[in-house]
């Protein structure tokens, strides 16, 4: 009985063996079969969010900012322009304040002319309003189709033709943001600022790193350099969803006022932008210029300058630049 007991052990441990190896590579191969799934999903979910999906939008982490960047094709100085530049403003500056700043989005190249002067910004205020509402869209805390009664406190005459519709009247989210972006209707603006708290606005000026405009602690004012941020998080799609940032820009590029920036570029070349005015003698428009090679962010206010002359001088300015750029691309 005990050479019978001597001969079954080993057989057993080599059973045991065996189950043992098959054990481990089932769970190899598992793992692997596992690591190519998740691997695969992930990139079919960056593929549907990356920028060549959309139009108006290149997701920063698909796009990598490098002001160092030694690639031939991309333009990593603006010499010469701010010259250029200088001698349409040198005449204006005399009596007012003409500011600007520009910025290539590929390598981070810039030029400033009194670029972190403040301005009173006056409708430029209307983008961080869309994009505040458009993030409370993404929580899921309000639709684009949810209906806003105008109330009277709403109701402004001053621009877009929304207060004709008096008080009383519902419209939806969606179509107050257009009424706000495209015709820069005031009462829209009013009756969308009115669903958002101070907090909730000053979230996206925390965001972009500016002060808050709407506090009277900051001197109700932002300069060009600042106010690109706002641009910059739209672009690279930082403060809201690619889709969400997307849909932002549509509305941006397709405004009622495309008499500035917009007249100094071809017709064919997409340029997502806000304008604003306070006064008789304060213009600006800033925005995002789709040159087909290299877009850049160009942001120019004005102080004490007729309005005549400072829409001139805009549509001059971002002729040059865009120009400048064209032929450097």
């Amino acid at each position: 009985m005990e050479e019978i007991s001597t001969n079954i052990q080993p057989a057993e441990k080599e059973h045991k063996k065996i189950k043992l190896i098959h054990i481990f590579l089932f769970l190899l191969i598992l793992s692997v079969v596992f690591n190519v799934f998740l691997v695969s999903k992930m990139t079919s979910l960056n593929m549907g969010i990356s920028g060549a999906s959309f139009r108006y939008i290149n997701s920063i982490e698909n796009q990598p900012i490098d002001s160092n960047s030694q690639d031939n094709n991309l333009l990593l100085h603006y010499k010469g322009l701010k010259d250029i530049i200088n001698g349409e403003i040198e005449e204006y500056n005399a009596t007012g304040k003409i500011a600007l700043f520009l910025q290539d989005v590929k390598t981070g190249a810039s030029l400033g002319i009194n670029e972190k002067e403040g301005f009173s910004p006056a409708s430029l205020l209307k983008i961080p309003i869309m994009m505040v509402i458009l993030k409370k869209v993404e929580r899921g805390e309000i639709g684009l189709k949810d209906p806003i009664t105008i109330i009277p406190e709403d109701i402004d005459s001053q621009w877009g033709n929304l207060y004709e519709k008096g008080a009383g009247a519902k419209i939806t989210i969606q179509q107050l943001l257009e009424e706000m972006i495209t015709y820069s209707d005031n009462t829209a603006k009013n009756a969308l600022k009115r669903q958002l708290s101070l907090t909730e606005i000053d979230t996206v000026f925390i965001h972009v790193g500016i002060p808050d405009p709407y506090l009277a602690t900051n001197g109700n004012a932002v300069s060009p350099r600042g106010y690109t941020r706002l641009l910059k998080s739209l672009y690279y799609s930082t403060f809201l969803s690619p889709a969400l940032s997307e849909k932002a820009l549509e509305f941006m590029t397709d405004t009622q006022q495309e008499n500035l920036i917009s007249r100094g570029v071809p017709p064919e070349v997409q340029v997502a932008h806000k304008f604003g005015i306070s006064g008789l003698k304060s213009l600006h428009d800033c925005g995002i210029v789709y040159h087909q090679k290299n877009p850049y962010f160009l942001c120019i206010m004005t102080r004490d300058i007729q309005l005549e002359q400072s829409s001139e001088l805009i549509r001059k300015i971002s002729k040059e630049v865009y120009e400048f750029v064209d032929a450097k691309s």
